[in-house]
């Protein structure tokens, strides 16, 4: 892990659950440096929680709800004009479990990117595993699961667990 990365948890854990309207703009400021990239008029509401910024891409005008995860570990990108609704997790890595001989947690971790087009509104609660890729236009319904590897079409409504596509937009 970076020392950037190290650095960034300890001033995230002082910053994570400040209240107030003002911090939701002061937060990117602080953490810009220790992204990948963060453009601008990021809005990051409290609780909201990143491992590994120095892999994850934030576009310009994104909202982030409160307490979000995100783990950018192989990869995050995030567009422009994304909306990302309270309580979503998306997250780039998961346990390996070839051998059920070895406990699961010693058997390591594999990651895959994720992209987030442009124009997406993610609704509450919604999950993103890795490998998943949404085109722009996108909307994706409260509680949604996107399991790895699925791609979806530009000016998709995608819904359900799993979470499949069941519609298009009006872009």
């Amino acid at each position: 892990m970076r020392f950037s990365d190290q650095l960034f948890y300890f001033i995230q854990s002082c910053l994570i659950n400040w209240e107030f309207i003002f911090f939701e703009h002061l937060r990117p400021f602080i953490y810009r440096s220790f992204f990948k990239k963060m453009g601008k008029r990021v809005r990051i509401s409290p609780g909201s929680h990143f491992k590994y910024p120095s892999e994850i891409n934030i576009g310009n005008d994104v909202y982030i709800g409160r307490n979000c995860i995100f783990v950018g570990k192989g990869g995050l990108i995030i567009g422009n004009d994304v909306l990302i609704g309270a309580g979503s997790k998306i997250c780039t890595t998961s346990h390996v479990y070839k051998d059920v001989s070895i406990p699961i947690n010693k058997q390591g971790l594999r990651s895959k990117p994720i992209s987030i087009g442009d124009n997406i509104w993610i609704g509450f609660d919604c999950k993103i595993l890795g490998g998943v890729r949404i085109k722009s236009h996108s909307i994706l319904a409260t509680n949604s699961v996107l399991l790895e590897d699925q791609f979806y079409e530009e000016n998709s409504v995608i819904a359900g667990v799993p979470a499949v596509k069941k519609g298009v937009t009006n872009a």
